[in-house]
């Protein structure tokens, strides 16, 4: 029975040994856990900066392409495009065949497509508006104009003048 004893002592022994142990693993691992996800940031973030500095940076798209007299061969609707600011605000006439006020007009670019925008604000023409995309190829304004007063929306095409 002594030995019976004793081994059961060094297996309780061993056993506490083996639960002091296992605090000191899983801190272990934590911290190692802890320096990969740092070590993976910093390289993340040294190597977006390094892409950022070899891409080229994204040219401005040419707005001045706009400028100019456009006319709509379905009815003679002229717009006319005199300057385009920094802004993207634009300087526009619109024409049927009289003057039609222009209350607001700008110039975007989303996606590498160009594109003006037109609100008349006249007598027969309240809100209405051109979302007009610019066809380097075949140096069209393609687009929709919206007749706000009957709500409905048309296909339309400008050719340069």
């Amino acid at each position: 029975m002594g030995k019976k004893k004793k081994a059961t002592n060094k297996l309780k022994k061993s056993r506490r040994n083996k639960r002091k142990k296992w605090p000191i693993i899983v801190i272990c691992l934590v911290v190692l856990a802890l320096a990969s996800v740092v070590v993976y940031v910093l390289v993340s973030r040294s190597s977006t900066e390094k892409a950022a500095t070899i891409l080229p940076k994204k040219e401005s798209p040419d707005f001045n392409q706009f400028v100019g007299s456009w006319v709509r061969p379905d009815g003679g609707y002229v717009i006319e495009v005199t300057k385009i600011h920094t802004d993207g605000k634009v300087d526009a006439a619109y024409f049927n065949p009289r003057p039609i006020h222009v209350s607001r007009s700008n110039v975007s670019e989303e996606g590498g497509i160009i594109q003006l925008y037109i609100e008349l604000q006249g007598k027969g023409y309240p809100g209405s508006t051109y979302t007009l995309k610019y066809n380097s190829e075949l140096d069209v304004l393609v687009g929709i104009y919206f007749q706000a007063v009957i709500k409905q929306p048309f296909e339309v095409v400008f050719q340069r003048r």
